[in-house]
């Protein structure tokens, strides 16, 4: 399934492709689309592989990454279920980048937060994002496979309207 999806966003607008890949599940290119919405102002690479200079040579690839001028990972974005062993290699070859895990639900969140304490040097390094999970099953309901989304996100928070679904949600952090 790939998500074609039209985001007029803080006052700006992008028409962006998720393309999903055969292991994806539609709540995972959900996740991908709300961290495309969260990171909206910081224009993410929605589909990083080994041809991004920035993740040249390494064997993991986020599901959305920020680079500084230089190219350097800012910001690595994982959604939903992330192997341990990953986040572990990202956070020791990208010391300096911010990670972000969002997930769709607080419990789902707390879990992962106690999996990485206990399996991940350093797992206090890595942000975990949790949905309330009554509005994500709503924001993963309202997806289409062509959809428009109307409003403003920052911070942890969007506040706009999905293929005429309103959503007014902040996540917490984890």
């Amino acid at each position: 399934m790939n998500l074609r999806c039209d985001l007029h966003l803080n006052g700006g607008n992008r028409r962006v492709l998720i393309a999903g890949k055969d292991e994806e599940t539609p709540d995972h290119l959900a996740l991908r689309l709300s961290a495309a919405a969260l990171f909206f102002d910081r224009e993410p690479v929605l589909e990083v592989g080994p041809k991004k200079p920035a993740a040249e040579g390494f064997e993991y690839y986020p599901d959305l990454l920020v680079t500084e001028p230089d190219g350097y990972p800012e910001l690595w974005i994982e959604c939903g279920n992330t192997a341990t062993n990953k986040l572990t290699k990202a956070i020791r070859k990208f010391s300096r980048a911010r990670v972000i895990v969002v997930r769709e639900g607080h419990e789902e969140a707390r879990r992962f937060r106690k999996l990485l304490e206990r399996d991940v040097p350093r797992g206090e390094k890595i942000e975990i994002w949790g949905w309330p999970a009554d509005k994500f099953r709503g924001w993963a309901a309202a997806l289409r496979e062509s959809n428009s989304l109307i409003g403003e996100a920052s911070g942890r928070s969007i506040n706009a309207v999905l293929n005429e679904t309103p959503f007014d949600v902040t996540l917490e952090i984890f």
